[in-house]
């Protein structure tokens, strides 16, 4: 039996052209391998949307609890520690944003917070005076930039918190 199965093997592969035997191992080989770039393209694409799902989330929650902190916001030294922390916040995304680190979808959803940091950059500039707006440019560039790049405006709608509104008069009582 054994004896039947190898002279039949054998007499197919003698009528079978070398060429013809390359032909099919390729293919078999090529359609394996491309198989498997798919298969690791779709593992890929998985893993990257995965990780900017959560880099969206990790930056919508840190600029959201920025955003919380303003209910405890106490003494001068507070807003400006808080100003300060969201302004650099914002920069280091504008910054992620500008060298093509993260994708651009995030940062364009993340514009509302962009212009919140504008009423900010106000704040600032009213409370320190007109150099302010110099330094910050020098201090957040990233944020200027991409302000600027993405016609980002002031939001009139947005509104800081009453503390940092009644700055000028929280400074007066701390000098009491």
């Amino acid at each position: 039996m054994y004896f039947n199965l190898g002279n039949m093997v054998l007499e197919i592969s003698q009528n079978i052209d070398l060429s013809l035997i390359a032909i099919l191992v390729s293919s078999v080989t090529a359609t394996i391998l491309a198989s498997l770039v798919i298969i690791t393209w779709k593992s890929i694409h998985e893993n990257t949307r995965a990780t900017y799902s959560q880099l969206l989330r990790g930056f919508q929650e840190d600029l959201t609890t920025r955003l919380n902190k303003n209910s405890v916001l106490k003494t001068t030294e507070d807003c400006e520690r808080y100003a300060n922390d969201y302004l650099n916040t914002v920069d280091e995304i504008a910054f992620l944003d500008i060298n093509g680190k993260i994708p651009q979808g995030i940062a364009k959803y993340l514009e509302r917070f962009f212009a919140y940091g504008l009423n900010i950059i106000d704040w600032f500039d009213h409370l320190v005076g007109e150099d302010f707006l110099k330094t910050a440019k020098t201090n957040w560039p990233n944020y200027f930039l991409y302000c600027e790049k993405h016609k980002i405006a002031i939001n009139p709608e947005d509104k800081l918190p009453k503390i940092m509104l009644d700055y000028n008069k929280l400074q007066d009582y701390e000098s009491l």
